[in-house]
């Protein structure tokens, strides 16, 4: 009986010692954090996940941990990607970012370091689930970079708070 009592006991210490080391690692995941890459870097709000080996066709993609609420909870909060163009020009790629929305709300062109950038603010709908869609797009070189961020319209001020610290921090080098 003491032979299976003490194996059993140590068993029992690390399942508990592995559990509390995940849970650990898994809320430090959601916190906040500068990426930063040799092309660009941007700031993860707290609460996003910075997906590591996702999409190849991305440069960077984060998500939220929240979901939405009602016919939204199939949806995440937000979701943010980093595009990398090659060969393309500043002006398609904008055209192409327009495009996957329903209406544009604004679009104002800035400077962001030696190169011009334009920053979109969209809507967008999904299944009767409407969205709010940010776009950044600049040009480094002959590279084209369009940072989109989607966002649940029913989102919080304080969410929309963080998305406005990324869109901001979005810079390249």
């Amino acid at each position: 009986m003491l032979f299976i009592l003490i194996p059993g006991l140590i068993l029992v210490a690390l399942m508990v010692y592995a559990s509390t080391r995940i849970k650990r690692t898994a809320a430090t995941a959601f916190e906040p954090e500068t990426i930063e890459t040799s092309d660009f870097t941007l700031e993860k709000p707290e609460g996003f996940l910075n997906v590591v080996n996702g999409d190849p066709a991305f440069a960077f993609e984060a998500y939220s941990k929240e979901f939405g609420s009602g016919n939204a909870d199939e949806f995440r909060q937000g979701r943010a990607v980093v595009t990398i163009h090659a060969g393309s020009s500043h002006d398609a790629v904008a055209g192409e970012a327009r495009s996957k929305v329903d209406s544009v709300v604004s679009e104002i062109n800035e400077k962001l370091g030696d190169s011009q950038c334009r920053v979109i603010e969209a809507r967008r709908d999904v299944n009767g689930v409407s969205f709010k869609v940010f776009f950044k797009v600049a040009a480094a070189g002959d590279k084209i970079f369009e940072l989109e961020i989607v966002v649940l319209d029913e989102t919080t001020g304080e969410f929309l708070r963080k998305i406005e610290v990324m869109l901001d921090s979005f810079a390249l080098k």
